[in-house]
């Protein structure tokens, strides 16, 4: 059985995300501590809104996760 972390770059790693996010994930797995960074965990949103390193994965600034929060927050908007 797959890890979440594995999950989460195997997902990243095919479509529907850009062939420059598959190719920079490749690029991560020459460093497999870098790669586990990038993925162990989802980019929190804080009071300050999202604040992190930016690059590909989940727990990077990207235009992923950016459109992933602007979905959420269009969500809540939408039940208030």
């Amino acid at each position: 059985m797959k890890s979440d972390l594995d999950s989460r770059i195997d997902e990243w790693s095919k479509p529907p995300f850009d062939k420059s996010t598959q190719l920079a994930i490749l690029k991560l797995k020459e460093n497999p501590e870098d790669l586990e960074d990038a993925f162990y965990k989802d980019l929190d949103f804080g009071t300050g809104g999202m604040r992190g390193i930016m690059g590909v994965g989940t727990n990077r600034i990207n235009k992923y996760t950016l459109g992933k929060s602007t979905q959420g927050l269009s969500d809540y908007l939408k039940k208030v």
